[in-house]
């Protein structure tokens, strides 16, 4: 049987394995990436897409606006209700627009504010920017592999079971949570497997007559009978409700009658929907033991599953990719590999704190149930809801509840203030925490950060700091006058490596746009990695001469 042969075989087309393939387009590897669905997601599932992930999308040429038009309207999606039913009485309201300093730092933070779009059109999204999009091959199953000295042999099948052989250099398993891949390199998930059951009903309605004035992107229904969250990403067409099910009730198969009533009844009225399907899943919050095997990788849902609560495991899973793949390039360009051993040093601890966070976000929401539950009983009826309702105290006490959830609706600090320690990382210090280090990103030039978004100018054109980096390439950032640092780079390039400058000042084609980032930037040179990390800092005077050598120290050739 003749292999197929490429540089990378990526496991699963969901967004992180589009991603992924989207990245080895940038830095110019070959891929394939396979499937065993028969095409790509049709029914929504995640709908956040952060700020960090919207940079990386920037970064090789896909535009947040598209990603902005496809969403729901800012109108809609800016408001979190407490509800009895859906079509009945909102108990509170959380606002994202309602704190307007906390709005203000996050459109400060980066060019690219955090949005809304489910992610089956966010997927498409990735597949339509893909130049060959034979390149994701579908219905075809990976069985496994066996190392080799070139890499990777695995086997698959298709979809009429036929046997079908590709030989890689690397191999991505980014095959969700229950990863083949990861079962084949022996690792294993840690941490607690069954937090909570749910039923994810996924239908069409146009609910934007019934909840005029009410408008929401998230509505959580309280009454005990029904209780459940509806999503919506879009409120004209299309809705999930996600019902809470009983640990010990059986799910499958799903009785479809009993969650068709119990969706109705948590509408509160007739309308006319039509029921796309319904999945049941369980809530977890688990890392795995080890992202990587050799030449094998674990990104996204495959190497960690977190809480939904603040919408940043996908994101998370993008992270990874965007760690990954500009250490492949480099290791193929003749760096030695042990670049790629920084790969889980780095990403694990983000996943384990995003676990942390998104898990104590879960236990949070108990809260507001807590508040509203008058009779002890901790389940909320209609009766309880009518004394609080009737309550102006109580009624306080509910909202005070809600107001304490910001943090799951913001998590700007985990998004972009997470700083890696490798030996990909001339370590100096550790980066300023905010008050609030899960909502509150403090922008910093520590190594180990994402270098600070901030504003320049250069001529008439108006860029991003992070728009300086050409992803798979080092750069040098130096505010000017700056003595032989254009000779230190050209000797740095001289040597291989695939490196920029770029020089900010008032004597430089860039400026900073204000002085607001100035004290940021201000007499340093930064050595930033592909992936927009600060691999080093550098004062003025010693920084051409300790630049060739610290480049050699951290990403040595082979």
């Amino acid at each position: 049987m003749k292999a197929v042969q490429t540089d990378v075989l990526i496991v699963g087309a969901g967004p992180v394995g589009l991603l992924t393939a989207l990245l080895l387009e940038e830095v110019g590897l070959d891929y394939i990436v396979v499937e065993r669905r028969p095409t790509l997601h049709t029914a929504p599932q995640a709908h956040v897409i952060t700020s960090r992930s919207l940079e990386i999308c920037r970064s090789i040429g896909i535009s947040d606006m598209p990603i902005r038009a496809a969403g729901p309207k800012m109108a809609d999606a800016v408001n979190i209700r407490w509800v009895d039913r859906l079509a009945g009485r909102d108990l509170g309201l959380f606002s994202i627009v309602s704190d307007p300093a906390a709005v203000q730092r996050m459109m400060s933070n980066s060019p690219t504010p955090t949005t809304n779009l489910s992610q089956d059109k966010f997927e498409q999204l990735l597949y339509d920017h893909l130049p060959e999009s034979e390149k994701v091959r579908f219905e075809r199953t990976w069985q496994g592999f066996e190392p080799s000295e070139a890499g990777c042999i695995s086997t698959l099948t298709g979809p009429k079971g036929e046997s079908l052989v590709v030989e890689s250099r690397y191999l991505i398993g980014a095959d969700g949570a229950g990863s083949r891949v990861r079962k084949a390199i022996g690792a294993n998930m840690v941490g607690p497997d069954n937090l909570q059951t749910f039923v994810n009903i996924h239908f069409n309605a146009d609910l934007r007559e019934l909840l005029s004035g009410r408008e929401g992107l998230l509505y959580w229904v309280m009454d005990k009978e029904c209780e459940g969250t509806f999503i919506a990403h879009d409120i004209d067409s299309n809705w999930i409700f996600m019902k809470t099910v009983d640990a010990d009730e059986p799910i499958d198969p799903i009785n479809e009658e009993k969650f068709s009533a119990l969706l109705y009844k948590a509408i509160g009225t007739d309308v006319d929907l039509s029921i796309n399907s319904m999945n049941a899943w369980r809530m977890t919050a688990q890392i795995s033991d080890a992202y990587q095997s050799g030449r094998v990788f674990l990104a996204g849902d495959a190497a960690h599953r977190f809480p939904p609560t603040g919408g940043i495991g996908m994101n998370t899973g993008f992270q990874d990719a965007h760690n990954l793949v500009w250490k492949i390039a480099m290791a193929e360009r003749g760096l030695d590999p042990v670049l790629l051993d920084t790969y889980g040093v780095e990403r694990k601890p983000v996943a384990e704190i995003n676990s942390e966070k998104s898990l104590v976000n879960a236990m949070k929401m108990s809260e507001v149930a807590q508040v509203l539950d008058v009779d002890g009983d901790k389940q909320i009826s209609m009766s309880d809801i009518d004394a609080v309702m009737d309550d102006a105290g109580r009624r306080a006490d509910v909202q005070k509840a809600i107001d304490n959830q910001a943090a799951h609706f913001n998590m700007s600090g985990l998004d972009l203030g997470f700083c890696y320690t490798s030996n990909a990382v001339r370590v100096s210090g550790t980066p300023p925490q905010s008050e609030d280090p899960v909502s509150i990103y403090m922008p910093s030039t520590t190594p180990g950060a994402r270098m600070p978004h901030a504003w320049l100018l250069s001529g008439d054109s108006r860029l991003s700091t992070l728009d300086l980096i050409k992803y798979g390439h080092l750069l040098v950032v130096a505010t000017t006058p700056t003595i032989d640092i254009e000779e230190a780079v050209t000797r740095i390039r001289d040597m291989g490596y695939q490196i920029d400058l770029a020089l900010i000042g008032a004597d430089a084609d860039l400026q900073l746009e204000d002085d607001t980032s100035a004290e940021l930037f201000e007499s340093k040179v930064l050595l930033v990695r592909p992936d927009g990390h600060i691999a080093a800092c550098f004062e003025h005077p010693s920084a051409a001469r300790e630049l060739v050598d610290v480049v050699s120290a951290l990403f040595p050739r082979g």
